[in-house]
């Protein structure tokens, strides 16, 4: 690791000779720690012990640094080596540079004593199937924190696009940028779903019954890309309604001979599923979305261990 020293603020007690010298060097950290372990050992066998390296190579590095800092640095006596002027003026400086090194390190975080806000975006159907479960889950674990569940929209993907602060959870887009990461947090499968006593009992005897589509506004304002994939296996279907609100789509569904499309699991009460053929299974994945630079971060690492932990138990 090579430390740039601004040998004005960190050298301040060199000669101006000595500063004009020195002010451009790159010392590299493990240089430096050399220097301290010989002020505190004064024996470059023991340094070398000690740092795991052999007697030469501490030897190679205090002759490089004796070039780059224009000082012997250290003088051999029958009682060790001693530092000279310039390490006893410096010493402290070289100390504080290795601290500040030290104090580099990723950022911890404790759930449970974290206190901050939360943003989590995500389509109306993911909240009605999972939202109750989610929510307990995450504020049983950060109880200080104040979380925002919101409703994904094309505007919030925008938003995430350009930067903002927040996670969201959908299905797997691929229209959004490298920029954001999709990280997958669990699988479904697509069924259809009708009522109960709904004459169709097959996968292909639903081409004769009218389709409702939800809506997810921000993901499939456009085009419906599980309607693009059943294309390409042969089922064309004429949507005569679309909806983005699951509890009316259920609704219609009950009371007339509508059919849906859904994720297994999530057929609602009162309706059956009719699968797809084996052959022609599609699956979808949930994803964990974010900026790309933040999905590393503590807080965002814990979140999505917390969404892929709520879907694997509530769809088991």
């Amino acid at each position: 690791m090579v430390f740039r020293l601004s040998l004005r603020q960190r050298l301040a007690s060199l000669s101006s000779k000595q500063f004009g010298v020195l002010v451009d060097i790159n010392l590299d950290i493990q240089n430096i720690l050399v220097i301290k372990r010989m002020y505190e050992l004064r024996n470059v066998g023991l340094v070398a012990e000690s740092l795991g390296k052999t007697p030469g190579a501490i030897s190679k590095n205090l002759s490089k640094l004796r070039v780059q800092l224009d000082d012997p640095l250290f003088i051999q006596t029958k009682h060790g080596f001693e530092p000279t002027t310039f390490i006893e003026n410096n010493i402290d400086n070289f100390e504080q540079i290795l601290s500040s090194v030290e104090a580099i390190k990723h950022q911890e975080f404790c759930p449970v004593s974290y206190q901050g806000d939360v943003k989590i975006y995500a389509n109306t159907l993911f909240w009605e199937r999972f939202g109750s479960k989610l929510y307990l889950t995450l504020s049983k674990g950060a109880p200080h924190v104040r979380f925002s569940l919101e409703r994904w929209s094309t505007n919030v993907k925008n938003r995430i696009i350009e930067g903002e602060d927040a996670i969201a959870v959908h299905y797997f887009d691929e229209s959004l940028p490298q920029s954001i990461s999709q990280k997958e947090i669990g699988k479904g499968k697509v069924v259809f779903f009708v009522r109960e006593d709904h004459k169709a009992q097959s996968f292909k005897s639903l081409v004769n019954y009218p389709i409702i589509l939800f809506k997810t506004p921000g993901w499939n304002d456009n085009k419906y890309p599980i309607l693009d994939r059943l294309r390409n296996i042969g089922f064309h279907v004429d949507p005569k309604v679309e909806a983005d609100h699951p509890a009316m789509i259920h609704d219609i569904v009950l009371k007339s001979d509508y059919f849906g499309i859904t994720l297994d699991g999530s057929v609602p009460e009162g309706c059956r599923s009719i699968d797809l053929p084996e052959n022609l299974t599609i699956d979808v994945s949930y994803v964990m979305s974010c900026r790309r630079s933040q999905k590393d971060a503590p807080l965002n690492q814990w979140l999505f261990q917390m969404l892929k932990s709520t879907l694997k138990n509530k769809q088991a």
